[in-house]
C-alpha cells in the first residue's frame, strides 16, 4: 500500500506516521454519483442516476452536536467554562472525526464498487451565504464540511477514483428529471410542473451527480483540489 515510512511519532495517546504511497492513475468512469452535505438530517446524501440507488449516512451527527451542545450551556451555567471548553468539546470532536471517517470511506469504497466517479458542490464561502434556522447554526458551523469534502478527496485519491466539482446553486430547489424550479419546504421538494415529489437532500444528490463538473476553459472536468496544499480561506470552527 505504501512505498515506504517516512516519519514516526509518538505522543501520550498516538502514534503519528508519515509514509510515501504511490500514486494511482485516476481511472476513466462513464457514471458519477452526486454527494450532497447537509447540516441537519443525514451528513451525506449520494445517489447515482444511472442506477437510480440512494444512499444515506450520518443521521447522528447533528443529534451529537446538538447534545453537547446542551452540555456545554449547563456547565457554563454551573461555573465549569473549562470543562465545558476542553473535555466536553475535544469529546465531541473525536466522536464526530471518526464518523466523518466512516462516513467518507463509505462513500469512496460505493464509489469503486459502482465504478463511477464522485460529484460535490463547491462550497467555498458557505457560512457567509447559507442561510439556516438558529437550532441548526451551531450545527453547521461546528461541523467541518471541508474537512469532509477533503478526507473524499484524498480517500478517492488513493483508489483511482476521480472527483469533480459542480457549481452548488439552485441543487436544492431545481427538480432534478425535468429541471424547472420546485419548491423546498425543509426536507420536502415538490415540483408543481411534473408533480413530482421528493426528499430535498435525494433530489439534491441526483442533481449534484447530473450536472457537468466546474473545469478548464475546454470543458474538461475539474478533478481535486489537492487537499494536501492546505487553504487559507477554509473555514475555522466557530466559538463554543
Amino acid at each position: 500500500m505504501f512505498e515506504k515510512v517516512n516519519q514516526v511519532e509518538l505522543d501520550e495517546e498516538c502514534a503519528h506516521i508519515t509514509v510515501t504511497i504511490n500514486e494511482i492513475p485516476v481511472r476513466e468512469v462513464e457514471n458519477w454519483i452526486g454527494v450532497d452535505l447537509n447540516s441537519t438530517g443525514h451528513i451525506a446524501v449520494v445517489a447515482n442516476p444511472a442506477t437510480g440507488k440512494v444512499q444515506k449516512y450520518g443521521k447522528e451527527v447533528p443529534h451529537i452536536h446538538k447534545k453537547y451542545s446542551k452540555m456545554r450551556r449547563h456547565l457554563y451555567k454551573e461555573g465549569h467554562p473549562k470543562v465545558a471548553k476542553e473535555k466536553i468539546r475535544n469529546k465531541e470532536k473525536r466522536k464526530i472525526k471518526d464518523i466523518d471517517h466512516k462516513v467518507t470511506s463509505a462513500i469512496v469504497k460505493e464509489a469503486v464498487r459502482q465504478e463511477c466517479g464522485i460529484k460535490l458542490e463547491w462550497l467555498d464561502g458557505i457560512r457567509e451565504t447559507a442561510r439556516t434556522s438558529r437550532s441548526s447554526r451551531a450545527s453547521l458551523h461546528s461541523w467541518e464540511f471541508y474537512r469532509i469534502q477533503q478526507e473524499i478527496e484524498y480517500k478517492a485519491k488513493l483508489r483511482g477514483v476521480p472527483v469533480a466539482y459542480v457549481d452548488p446553486a439552485y441543487t436544492s430547489q431545481q427538480r432534478s428529471r425535468c429541471g424547472r424550479i420546485g419548491n423546498r419546504d425543509g426536507k420536502d421538494f415538490t415540483c408543481p410542473h411534473c408533480g413530482h415529489v421528493d426528499h430535498a437532500d435525494v433530489n439534491a444528490s441526483f442533481n449534484i451527480a447530473l450536472r457537468p463538473p466546474l473545469g478548464e476553459g475546454d470543458g474538461r472536468l475539474h478533478v481535486y483540489r489537492d487537499a494536501c496544499k492546505g487553504r487559507i480561506d477554509t473555514p475555522q470552527e466557530a466559538p463554543a
